[in-house]
């Protein structure tokens, strides 16, 4: 893989990488989900660009699906908390 066809990918790498570090160190701070959520939507931007210039191979939907859940682990995990609590309820 050459610069060229590398360049798509390393916006979508970097606010991948920047989600998960933020995820990781910043949770103390007033502006934490805020800016949590602006990652998410910058990944899920340059994701569809990336999609849209790749097409939808196998390879690239793969790596686009693993970068999309490693930088937003933190909403999968508010996801997966949210169904569960909507199908059995909260008891400790």
């Amino acid at each position: 893989m050459n610069l060229r066809q590398a360049s798509p990918w390393i916006p979508f790498a970097c606010v991948s990488a920047l989600a998960f570090l933020v995820y990781r160190t910043l949770s103390a701070s007033e502006w934490y989900y805020a800016l949590l959520w602006l990652l998410a939507g910058l990944s899920a931007v340059f994701a569809a660009r990336l999609l849209l210039q790749t097409g939808l191979r196998a390879w690239p939907v793969a790596a686009t699906a693993l970068g999309l859940l490693a930088g937003q682990w933190w909403l999968v995990e508010a996801l997966i908390l949210r169904a569960f609590w909507r199908l059995n309820g909260f008891a400790p």
